[in-house]
């Protein structure tokens, strides 16, 4: 079992391709978007720490003594000073880490994915119909032969596998994102990884599925670009 650091470690491997030398290059998606300028996972037992790669190193040598300086308040406001030295902050993105209980509660009533009845998807989610050999396992609740809710792999290592929810909104608060969700971390476990869910602090409909999947929080993700 991993401790809350060794799990943010994980996290950070699922969520961004790394360099040789350790940093951040891109986010670990097909469209291979820029990965954001910094990534802090704080957890209980520690912190870890991402640059991307065009940071200079004065900066991630102020920002590293920075972040041993004053409380988390203190310290994040001091990386968003010094990242504006370089560049204009464009974006900043803060949310709970969890990971799925090996006891999650089992939902029924979703279907796996496959190339037999992937068409259902074209509806509601073509973009994920397009990227469905990157996106696997892949589960969906349907109505009419249309899928209404899914929960698919939003990015994927060797060891872990982060989940991506979608409801489409005339079906949501049927509880389809329960069931979808708990049976896309069944399938991550039995692949031998480990199931993570993480969100925004203001994404209160995604935040309701950790809590009533009773999701374990190991820390707090904050990227900025």
């Amino acid at each position: 079992m991993y401790n809350h650091l060794e799990l943010m470690s994980i996290q950070a491997g699922v969520l961004y391709i790394h360099d040789h030398a350790g940093r951040i290059t891109t986010i670990n998606e097909p469209t291979n978007q820029p990965a954001p300028r910094f990534f802090w996972g704080q957890t209980v037992a520690g912190r870890i720490v991402r640059f991307r790669s065009d940071v200079p190193n004065r900066l991630v040598h102020d920002i590293l003594q920075f972040m041993d300086q004053g409380d988390s308040t203190e310290q994040l406001a001091n990386v968003i000073r010094t990242l504006e030295k370089d560049r204009e902050i464009r974006g900043l993105w803060m949310g709970p880490a969890f990971i799925f209980h090996e006891t999650a509660k089992d939902y029924t009533g979703a279907t796996l994915v496959t190339e037999d009845n992937k068409y259902c998807l074209e509806p509601g989610f073509p973009t994920l119909l397009s990227e469905l050999k990157f996106r696997g396992p892949c589960f969906m609740v349907t109505e009419n032969n249309m899928a209404v809710s899914v929960c698919f792999s939003a990015r994927s290592s060797d060891k872990a596998a982060e989940a991506g929810v979608e409801t489409l909104k005339d079906y949501r608060g049927k509880g389809y994102a329960m069931r979808v969700t708990s049976l896309w971390a069944q399938a991550i476990r039995r692949s031998r990884r480990i199931p993570l869910y993480s969100t925004s602090w203001d994404n209160y409909s995604s935040l309701s599925i950790a809590k009533r999947l009773r999701l374990h929080l190991y820390g707090t993700d904050i990227s900025i670009h």
